[in-house]
């Protein structure tokens, strides 16, 4: 009995297989996936120029024009004439939150806190880094990275339920024809089906950490980038030290009695984290902006 069953699962699981690829292989499977991520990065393209006029639309921001901020106007300005990207319109947002950030392709919004808080010259420093993103295009291509991550993951879902499904029947019909339970943790294919649950896991988290640290290499490049087109290159570290202070939580007396350590994220945040840590971030515009201070020196030795 045990081995008819066995037979079954075999020749039900044979036979799963052969209708997923008669169905894959009317058209080759090299075609399927060529046509599946072209259209994903068609999507993503379309996603990326409409998500800035959705997002804008959303948030409370007011376009700051010329004659209300005439000092962010030269400096984006001059900022645009040294990079090759073209002029967004900038925007004043009221959230309160010492940020700024670019949306789409044609638009810098800045917090009207970071007024408050920052020099222009460190203001500067910000647009700077925005601009970066704008002139390297990073939002774009972050959009057709996940685009095209999100639609090999699901071709892959597609492929491993099937094959799950021969793995679960397959350890059912082994289990009956070896006299073991059918169900629960001391079934013959158990530890089949949990490894390869985990194997799937790791299939779903894997695309999230790889857009994660691409999302971090990102800002380290466009803070080198900064540094390369500000006047002040320390300004970019300035602000990012600035910005960090205001986003501390204010000192209680009980935390100046009781101070606690300072807790450092761990792997699995650091890992998840869009930006790296803005001490880091802080340290190396530092080191560079020095690099550059000091090749600027040794070029004025060499011309006099």
């Amino acid at each position: 009995m045990g081995l008819w069953l066995l037979l079954f699962a075999v020749g039900s699981a044979v036979l799963v297989i052969r209708t997923i690829g008669a169905i894959v292989m009317n058209t080759t499977l090299g075609t399927v996936l060529v046509a599946t991520v072209v259209l994903s990065l068609v999507v993503g393209v379309l996603s990326h120029q409409s998500s800035g006029e959705r997002l804008l639309s959303r948030l409370p921001v007011s376009e700051l024009s010329r004659s209300r901020a005439p000092s962010l106007h030269t400096s984006l300005d001059r900022l645009h004439e040294r990079m090759a990207v073209d002029r967004p319109t900038l925007y004043l947002s009221r959230t309160n939150s010492p940020t700024a950030f670019v949306l789409g392709t044609d638009a810098l919004v800045i917090d009207k806190s970071l007024l408050r808080l920052l020099s222009p010259a460190e203001i500067e420093g910000v647009f700077a880094h925005e601009l970066a993103h704008l002139e390297r295009n990073d939002g774009l291509l972050r959009t057709l990275i996940e685009s095209v991550l999100r639609v090999l993951v699901g071709l892959l879902l597609m492929l491993i339920i099937p094959l799950l499904v021969v793995l679960t029947m397959f350890g059912w019909g082994l289990s009956l024809l070896c006299d073991r339970p059918v169900s629960g943790p001391h079934t013959v294919g158990h530890r089949i089906r949990r490894l390869f649950v985990r194997c799937t896991l790791v299939l779903f988290i894997a695309p999230t950490l790889m857009l994660r640290a691409y999302a971090r290499h990102q800002e380290y490049a466009a803070d080198t980038r900064a540094v390369e087109v500000l006047d002040d290159p320390l300004a970019l570290a300035l602000a990012l030290e600035s910005i960090q202070h205001a986003n501390e939580p204010p000192e209680s007396i009980v935390a100046v009695l009781f101070p606690k350590r300072d807790r450092k994220p761990n792997r699995l945040q650091r890992a998840l984290a869009t930006h790296p840590p803005t001490d880091e971030r802080i340290k190396r515009v530092r080191a560079l902006a020095n690099n550059a201070d000091d090749a600027t020196a040794v070029s004025y030795i060499d011309i006099e």
